[in-house]
């Protein structure tokens, strides 16, 4: 990993870009080339420039950004979802590029081709460090082509976030921006409800 792959700015420039950005980060896998891009958002979360996160960040790299603690448990769900297509949900710790532990929730989802490979996979993640009381990764996923509703709503903001954005319409950026941010709470909300019915 080159020298100025690492981003170490300050603690108060990090909290201002990711107040300014809603805290909502995007991120693509280009599973073929075995890279992540990544927003400015998710590759200071992650602990890298945001120059490294556009031009491709090496999976392995990247995933060197997540907490240690972390580590394992969520990597084994994200590769299982990869090799067969499917969706994640994965709220755990990362080290952050001030220095700063936070807790995240991303949301993920990779598409096989028309021949049934996995070429891709695209998501969010949420900044939820305000709200962090444990320090355990809660993660789930699913081995299905079957998309959840709520999962369905995230992909049809996320293309709508994609037209918006070709638009140049600000004011309609930053409104489903804030729409992102709710829905990632509420996947985390529908997560720990499902976790707690397992229990009953």
């Amino acid at each position: 990993m080159s020298e100025g792959a690492r981003a170490h700015p300050g603690r108060d420039e990090l909290q201002t870009v990711l107040d300014d950005a809603d805290a909502v980060g995007r991120w693509q896998i280009d599973v073929r080339r075995g890279v992540v891009i990544a927003d400015p958002i998710v590759a200071l979360l992650f602990g890298f420039t945001p120059e490294f996160g556009a031009a491709g960040i090496p999976f392995e790299t990247f995933n060197g950004g997540t907490h240690p603690d972390d580590r394992a448990h969520v990597l084994e769900h994200i590769l299982r979802c990869a090799a067969g297509g499917g969706w994640f949900i994965a709220e755990h710790r990362v080290c952050s590029a001030d220095g700063r532990i936070r807790r995240i929730l991303a949301r993920g989802k990779f598409d096989p081709d028309e021949t049934g490979v996995v070429v891709a996979g695209r998501g969010i993640v949420v900044d939820i460090t305000q709200g962090d009381t444990c320090d355990d990764p809660l993660v789930a996923s699913r081995i299905s082509q079957a998309t959840p509703p709520l999962d369905h709503v995230v992909d049809l903001v996320l293309a709508s976030y994609r037209t918006l954005k070709d638009l140049a319409e600000p004011k309609a950026l930053a409104l489903t921006e804030a729409l992102l941010m709710e829905l990632g709470f509420s996947l985390a909300r529908a997560q720990v409800r499902a976790q707690l019915a397992q229990l009953h």
